[in-house]
Formats: structure tokens, C-alpha cells, sequence
């Protein structure tokens, strides 16, 4: 427990719960101390997971929600931008929020697409080709060519694993990493020294591996604890009873006791993490399937458990930080996925030759339908889950977190350009939820020529439906906002007067942002601050 302040009440009383959940005395506005900070809720950890995909190229009609919703819009860094609620729709058993983020309606519910955001129109200033780096604000990459390797940084889940601001005690684990193939995270090969080399960071391999990591089962040696709700009740009884205390959150407090009483019987009286199970399978075991690479289902189970694993992590406290490194679930059978997909992304009919071994292969199709399958089977998967857990703060596990998936690419396989950001989550109330966020400048267009145009300019003239694609703001403005969010401030990460995490390098003769752009990435990108 933290030390009382002078009325008798913390601000925030914490305990431990089974299977990870915190259980505590929700924060009542009507005793926090004068002068009390916004920005979130105190007290109550923050977590953040990056999911990422290969490629992109999804079409902005099947990724996007429709324009339709964009209602509302504001001036800002010299152009116009846009906004507008998430609606779900459902039919015949699929909720959706576009032809991508659409999944049964018995998971993906109007509750949990309130908690989302959808961002598009968000862009890296110079051509990056293929990157892993673009996921989490390393932009330079592992390709010299492209950018110096001066400009390479740490990833921004690594300047939150050795923030003080994140983690105020040093945890069991700094962060997670997940990926068959490779890792989307960078750090240094001394954390403490901002000279030492970048490295890659190892990635977890085996999900029972994981799970003994951040999972130690309690000592039997030890009594078991009193029944949670026991040691809260005289915590309870005592703000109940205070002076202070507003008749509305008199009510709130009673209702979060009732939760508790039904939290305690659903954990059996067992208030400790011994009661997780491990995972039902080893995700490497599953990996090494024959037929693997092109079972969509045999994927989702790979990834499925390791999302458990995490999932106790976050919910036991045992580290706040996971990114997964994952692609597309796709059946796709043919010699090589990247040149016969991902580069004909923009082909939605055959336009080779009759006779063609591609003739068939409609590219778009197979992109949308294997990203479709990400987010539902792994992605919401996640997110379903944190939504599941009982903070014991009156919301549940999700809301203190972020949780993003990007893709590669933008909405042309290559291309950065209208690249586009999944989130859910609140971030212990510090980010608003339920917003389709369109950040272009409809104004202002490049091609893939690395030509500026005043108008629209398709990127690829060749491809069945051309699509046009518009300059908008920075994402190093994006980067910036996650680690704003997760509770540290510009000071914290700012390296130049522009603003935004990382160094701002901007390709004049491929892109075209303004200065008022640029100086925009000090802030939270727009309509997201709480």
C-alpha cells in the first residue's frame, strides 16, 4: 500500500488479483488531492503492444472505414483534416468497420470498436522500400541507401522499457519480444549508454518458454492471502464514510464493491496469479507443421498462443511491453508470396497474358483476405482478451493500454505514403477512443516518381483501379504520441526543434510536407488528447 495523505485515503489503493487483475479502490474525482494532473488516470500502469505485418498494400477502400463517416474536421498544420465516429456494421453474423477490419460479431462488438482508432494519411518523408523499422519509429532501417545510418534509433518500445516515467521500479521483464523470423525492435547493446551500437533485439521462440519467463507460481510454503474483497473492505468502509465524499462517488464506489464480490467468487476466493494455467500448446511445434505457410488457421493458432501468454504478462504486471513481428495469414501456394502478391498489390483482375503463371492470381484479393484474417485472429484476438480482464478499477485491462498493428507499407506496397495505424485502447484515459482520423492533405500528391503534384496523381497508372494517394502528416508526430501517451513528455525523446521521435528526414524530391507539418510532431497527433 502507499502511504495515506492526511484524510486517511490513498489516491489510489492497489492490490494483486488472480490471474493478474488489479483489484483496487477506483480513483473518486471528489478526494483527489487539489491541483490533481490530467492526462490520465494516476496511478494505474500503462501498457503498450505492437503488432506488425509485412507488405501492406492494402487498398484504401479495404482498409479504411468508408469517407462517408468523416463528419467533422479541423485547420491544422496548414491543411484540413478529418474525422469521425467508428460504426460498426453487422451482417449475417460479421461486424465490420471496412472489407480489413471486419470479424464475427460475437467478438468484435460495438463496445470493443468504441475503444479502437483507425488513422490514416500518415507519412515518412523519403521512399523506405522494405523496413522493419517503420513499425516503431527506426526509420532509417537496416538500408543505408535510403537513410543514413545516423538517423537509425532505438524503437519506441525500447525508449519506454528503460524509461523511469513507464516503469518507476525495475520489473521482472523490461519487454517481450515475438517473431518467428525477426524482430520489429531495436535496442542498444547497453540500454543505459545512448552511445552503444543498435542491435536487434532476440525474439521469444517458444510460447511455454515465455511463459516461465514472466510467470513464477507463487511458493507453497506461503499462506494464502485473505480473500481480496476482505482486505479492501476497511479501505472501503473509510472513504466511504469520509466527509469528502460526493453522493455520486458514494454510488460509484458501492457499484466497484459489487464488481469485486462477483470478481472474488469468479476467482474462487484465490486472489494469486497461481491459478494461471500455461499454454495449452507449444507455438513452436506449431510453426514446424508441414503446410504451415499456407494454413491460415494454423497461423492464427501460433499467434493465438503467444496473445495468452501476453496477455498474463500485462494482466500479472510482469512486464508492460510486447511487440509481435508477424504477416499476413495467407493460403497463398504459389513459388514466392512478395513478387506475386505483395508487389502486384495493386491488381485487383489479372492483367497478364492468358497463359501466365499469374494470370489468376488476383493480388488485391489475396492481400485484403489475408490482413482480414490477421486482424481478426490475431489482432482482435488480442484485444479481446485485455478487454476480458477486470482491472479492478471499474474498466477493464485494455483500457490502460495501446495496442497498435501497422503494416509496411502504406497503401502501395513500397510506399510510405498514406500509411494507416490500428489502436486500442485508452492508455489509462490519456488517449480518446472510437475515431476514423483521415490526416491528408487532399491538396498536396506525390507518385512513385518522386513527383510533387498539386492534385491527384494515381501511383500506379497501370493497375486496374488506380488509387490516388495524398501527402499528410509525419510519423515521427506518430511515434511521438505513443510515448506521450504511455506517459512521458517531449522532452523525454525530442532530439531536434521539429519535434516527434527520431530525426526528421524529409526527401524533398519525393514527398512534399510543409513546415508547419514538420513543427506540428511536438504534439499528440490531432483528435486523439484527452
Amino acid at each position: 500500500m502507499r502511504p495515506r495523505s492526511t484524510n486517511g485515503a490513498t489516491r489510489r489503493m492497489f492490490l494483486r488479483g488472480t490471474g493478474g487483475a488489479l483489484l483496487a479502490i477506483p480513483f473518486l474525482d471528489s478526494l483527489a488531492p487539489r491541483g490533481a494532473q490530467a492526462g490520465g488516470t494516476p496511478g494505474l500502469p500503462r501498457r503498450f503492444a505492437a503488432f506488425s505485418t509485412g507488405h501492406g498494400g492494402i487498398r484504401g477502400a479495404n482498409m479504411f472505414p468508408a469517407a462517408e463517416t468523416l463528419t467533422g474536421g479541423q485547420a491544422y498544420a496548414g491543411h484540413q483534416i478529418r474525422r469521425g465516429p467508428l460504426s460498426l456494421a453487422v451482417d449475417g453474423g460479421v461486424a465490420s468497420l471496412s472489407p480489413v477490419l471486419s470479424a464475427s460479431s460475437s467478438v468484435f462488438t460495438a463496445s470493443l470498436a468504441a475503444k479502437l482508432n483507425v488513422m490514416r494519411g500518415l507519412d515518412a518523408g523519403f521512399y523506405v522500400a522494405h523496413t522493419r523499422g517503420i513499425h516503431l519509429g527506426n526509420l532509417a532501417g537496416h538500408d543505408e541507401a535510403l537513410a543514413p545510418v545516423s538517423e537509425r534509433r532505438p524503437t519506441i518500445d525500447q525508449v519506454l522499457a528503460y524509461s523511469t516515467k513507464f516503469y518507476p521500479a525495475v520489473p521482472s521483464v523490461r519487454s517481450i519480444q515475438i517473431g518467428p523470423n525477426y524482430s520489429i525492435s531495436v535496442g542498444r547493446e547497453n540500454p543505459f549508454d545512448p552511445a552503444s551500437p543498435l542491435q536487434d533485439l532476440p525474439t521469444s521462440q517458444r510460447s511455454i518458454d515465455l511463459f516461465n519467463q514472466i510467470y513464477t507460481p507463487p511458493d507453497p510454503s506461503v499462506m494464502p492471502r485473505e480473500p481480496v474483497v476482505d482486505r479492501v473492505l476497511a479501505d472501503y468502509q473509510r472513504v466511504r464514510q469520509s466527509a469528502r465524499i460526493s453522493a455520486q462517488d458514494r454510488t460509484r464506489l458501492d457499484a466497484h464493491i459489487a464488481r469485486l464480490v462477483d470478481f472474488q467468487a469468479k476467482l474462487s476466493a484465490v486472489q494469486s496469479c497461481g491459478t494461471v494455467e500455461p499454454p495449452s500448446a507449444e507455438a513452436q511445434d506449431i510453426l514446424f507443421q508441414p503446410g504451415f505457410g499456407t494454413d491460415p488457421s494454423a497461423q492464427a493458432q501460433y499467434w493465438q498462443l503467444f496473445n495468452d501468454v501476453v496477455a498474463i504478462a500485462f494482466s500479472c504486471d510482469t512486464c508492460r511491453i510486447a511487440t509481435f513481428a508477424s504477416d499476413a495469414l495467407t493460403d497463398y501456394s504459389g513459388p514466392d508470396y512478395h513478387q506475386d502478391v505483395a508487389h502486384r498489390a495493386g491488381v485487383d483482375a489479372p492483367i497478364e497474358p492468358v497463359g501466365d503463371p499469374l494470370a489468376q492470381v488476383f493480388a488485391q484479393d489475396l492481400v485484403r483476405q489475408g490482413h482480414q484474417r490477421f486482424f481478426e485472429s490475431v489482432y482482435l484476438d488480442f484485444v479481446a482478451k485485455l478487454d476480458a480482464i477486470d482491472d479492478g478499477a471499474g474498466g477493464t485491462l485494455l483500457d490502460s493500454c495501446l495496442v497498435a498493428w501497422t503494416q509496411e507499407s502504406g497503401i502501395y506496397t513500397h510506399d510510405a505514403v498514406d500509411w494507416g495505424v490500428v489502436l486500442a485502447g485508452g492508455a489509462a484515459g490519456s488517449v480518446t477512443t472510437g475515431n476514423f482520423c483521415d490526416y491528408r492533405n487532399t491538396s498536396v500528391m506525390g507518385n512513385q516518381f518522386g513527383e510533387a503534384h498539386p492534385g491527384p496523381w494515381p501511383m500506379y497508372p497501370d493497375d486496374n483501379t488506380p488509387e490516388y494517394s495524398w501527402f499528410g502528416l509525419m510519423l515521427p508526430q506518430y511515434y511521438g504520441t505513443i510515448l506521450q501517451a504511455m506517459g512521458l513528455d517531449p522532452e523525454d525523446y525530442e532530439e531536434t526543434s521539429y519535434g516527434g521521435y527520431g530525426p526528421m528526414h524529409v526527401d524533398d524530391g519525393y514527398a512534399a510536407h510543409s513546415e508547419a507539418v514538420l513543427a506540428a510532431a511536438h504534439e499528440m497527433l490531432p483528435f486523439l488528447g484527452a
